[in-house]
């Protein structure tokens, strides 16, 4: 039974980030001393849960690192809210970076129910698709197509339930931060990353991005903040994993440099399509260094990795 383990990951990771509260008052040397000091427990707090079960260990490190990125966040603002808001921040999935909070917008409640009967339905279709296609036996198509199939899929569950996340969050009374902006829309590498996984997006702009030079210094600015994310995402697989495997740094170097060839590009008229088109192309060509790290923990692929991309 890993349950009571994961609870415990969670539970001693949020105990240890509310630690981070009083060091909020403190000057910025100490504060940082608290902030490193409080990150070990946090960062290892995945590994209370047994090596067996590393899909486990992918949620715990996941928790792990957004507790995180909010303390260094409040840390690098030096912001100071209330008690009960701090406590109400750090469990938030949908906002990271917290003196952009309060300008995400709060619908009626009658708008909230709307939205979540769209995204309940489109929440049910979604999994439902991405059930049966895992239930596919898949070992007699090309490897390409089952990961092209597989990935559109993917996408589009997680559009789904975010936007359902989102949702319930703001049911609940709590600001939230749209996951989703039509992703897989977007005419360059660029676009895709405004559009994609959004509160992760202001982060990094916001407390990566802006702080390593910014448009000032562009192009150092962008890859350093790809670097960071490869860092981050090596840090969440290598503890499920219990290795460091080195896909999410090709991954994110990769789509950071094209991320830094397109960032001024805006396609419109007739070429619009083509560059959508050709963005798609290259996420989906990509994408098989991400879904690498992710078969290690779930079987992804009926036959596994092919033998080019085994291995690492």
């Amino acid at each position: 039974m890993t349950l009571p383990f994961f609870i415990i990951a969670l539970a001693s990771a949020f105990l240890a980030a509310l630690l981070f509260f009083p060091a909020l008052r403190l000057e910025r040397g100490t504060r940082a001393a608290v902030l490193v000091g409080l990150a070990a427990p946090i960062a290892l707090s995945p590994l209370w849960i047994p090596p067996h079960a590393p899909s486990v260990r992918l949620l715990a490190a996941m928790n792990a690192i957004a507790l995180l990125v909010k303390l260094y966040d409040l840390h690098v603002a030096a912001s100071r809210p209330a008690f009960g808001a701090f406590v109400a921040f750090l469990p938030n999935w949908f906002s990271i970076v917290w003196k952009r909070l309060a300008d995400e917008p709060r619908p009626a409640q009658h708008q909230n129910l709307v939205h979540l009967g769209h995204a309940l339905w489109k929440t049910a279709v979604a999994v439902a698709f991405l059930a049966w296609l895992f239930r596919r036996d898949w070992r007699d198509a090309p490897f390409v197509l089952e990961h092209c199939i597989k990935m559109f899929a993917v996408f589009l569950a997680l559009i789904a339930v975010s936007a359902l996340g989102v949702t319930l969050w703001r049911l609940a009374g709590g600001r939230a931060r749209d996951f989703m902006d039509a992703p897989l829309l977007a005419a360059t590498p660029a676009q895709f990353w405004r559009r994609y996984n959004r509160p992760a997006q202001q982060f990094l702009y916001e407390d990566v991005f802006k702080r390593l030079g910014g448009f000032s210094a562009p192009m150092r600015a962008t890859v350093a903040t790809f670097v960071v994310s490869a860092l981050v995402h090596e840090y969440v697989f290598g503890i499920a994993l219990g290795r460091v495997q080195g896909y999410q740094t090709l991954f994110f170097l990769s789509q950071g440099l094209a991320v830094t060839a397109t960032a001024r590009l805006k396609p419109a008229g007739w070429k619009l399509w083509p560059w959508i088109a050709a963005t798609l192309t290259f996420n989906l060509a990509t994408s098989v260094l991400f879904f690498a790290s992710i078969n290690s923990v779930v079987p992804f692929y009926s036959r596994g990795l092919p033998g080019w991309l085994a291995g690492w």
